[in-house]
């Protein structure tokens, strides 16, 4: 059988359960007037019964957001229900010492004797809000380190896609050479083997003539083979980055003749290599080495792929403080569809397949002006001649 309580004990026992609530209650009239508070409350906002009874609810609001809680507090006595206040969004409540502090509030009404009460349920969320504001650091710790450990690995995955396509363009470059030297080393190879043996009989008392005749090409094809050999080294040495520029003073028209005067002996019957400088200035600071090795690369291709009887022009002159240089030749020419790659690395043009070559002078070239901070261009017409144009500062800064 169930049992029953006396009216006066519910009301105890209401009263009982008012006053041990874990949560601050409160009960105020239509006027907003406090009329009943709970141990609970007094705990929460510092204050001894007798201050806030009789009191306004707006005392418990911070002074700022007093009117907008007037202003809620009266359109929700025009339609009272039951509901929860403050979910998704904070509610600042104000202490006796003038702290504030983040609150739920749950709201309910109820009529006594004619008059319309509310009630509240007020809980202090400051453990929860501290506790959602550090989550909300992890999380946003977790995601910064989520969005940096994705950029690195983004990086590591461009990095070892960059040194794959690399790899892969070293296994290119290896077979492309190992096909390039055994095809352009074995022809001059023979003709020094022929050459020798050749020799070998005229000392049986052949003419000098004869002899001569074949120590020259000797000659000339242990320099075609050393060339070969010195660009595969400076190409090697420009990939690993083992290219510096040592600049030093030195006079461009010393280092011209001087070269002119060492290939002179390389020209084909008939060919002329001429030089002219224009202009009193004529030192600069630079890499002598790398720029010697650049005209010499320039006048040996112009003597290559030039006639017999073909005049070869080099010609500076120094302007706005750079340095101008001039390799004009009148010969083979590079076909329209070939110059765009005449720069790159192994580029033969189809007119020049049939003559020896590693297809890196030209390249390497380009690299040892971009090293020296200068520039290179051409002007080319099938069998009319090539022009290249170098420009270069007068003083080379890092």
């Amino acid at each position: 059988m169930a049992a029953t309580f006396a009216e006066h004990d519910i009301a105890r026992i209401c009263e009982l359960m008012f006053r041990s609530a874990a949560e601050g209650l409160i009960v105020v009239d239509g006027g907003g007037t406090i009329i009943l508070v709970n141990p609970r409350l007094l705990e929460l906002f510092g204050y001894a019964e007798h201050d806030l009874l009789g009191g306004s609810i707006e005392m418990l609001v911070p002074t700022d957001l007093r009117k907008a809680h007037d202003g809620h507090r009266r359109s929700y006595g025009a339609h009272p229900s039951a509901r929860p206040m403050g979910s998704g969004r904070d509610l600042m409540a104000i202490r006796k010492d003038g702290t504030s502090f983040p609150v739920e509030v749950s709201l309910n009404h109820f009529e006594q004797n004619g008059t319309r009460y509310v009630m509240g349920l007020v809980t202090d969320i400051t453990l929860r809000r501290e506790a959602e504001k550090e989550l909300q650091r992890t999380n946003a710790d977790l995601e910064e380190r989520v969005e940096r450990r994705t950029v690195e690995l983004r990086r590591a995955e461009a990095s070892l896609r960059e040194a794959l396509e690399k790899e892969k363009e070293l296994n290119a470059l290896k077979s492309r050479f190992v096909s390039m030297a055994s095809h352009e080393f074995r022809t001059p190879l023979s003709t020094i083997l022929s050459s020798v043996d050749l020799i070998a009989r005229y000392n049986d008392g052949a003419s000098k003539d004869n002899v001569d005749r074949h120590v020259t090409k000797i000659r000339g094809k242990v320099r075609e083979l050393t060339s070969m050999l010195n660009d595969l080294l400076s190409q090697e040495k420009l990939e690993q980055g083992q290219v510096r520029c040592t600049p030093s003073d030195f006079d461009i028209v010393h280092l011209c003749i001087e070269l002119i005067e060492e290939l002179r002996d390389l020209a084909k019957p008939g060919q002329e290599l001429t030089y002219h400088h224009t202009g009193e200035e004529r030192n600069l600071h630079q890499d002598k080495q790398m720029l010697a090795n650049v005209l010499r690369n320039l006048l040996n291709n112009a003597m290559k792929y030039s006639p017999e009887h073909r005049p070869i022009d080099l010609l500076t002159w120094v302007e706005g403080g750079e340095l101008g240089i001039e390799v004009r030749d009148r010969g083979m020419g590079v076909p329209q569809e070939d110059q765009a790659h005449l720069f790159e690395r192994f580029f033969r043009a189809a007119n020049a397949v049939t003559i020896q070559g590693t297809g890196l002078g030209l390249h390497i070239v380009k690299r040892y002006l971009e090293l020296m901070n200068g520039t290179i261009a051409f002007t080319s017409r099938p069998d009319e001649g090539t022009t290249f144009t170098i420009h270069l500062p007068l003083h080379y800064r890092p």
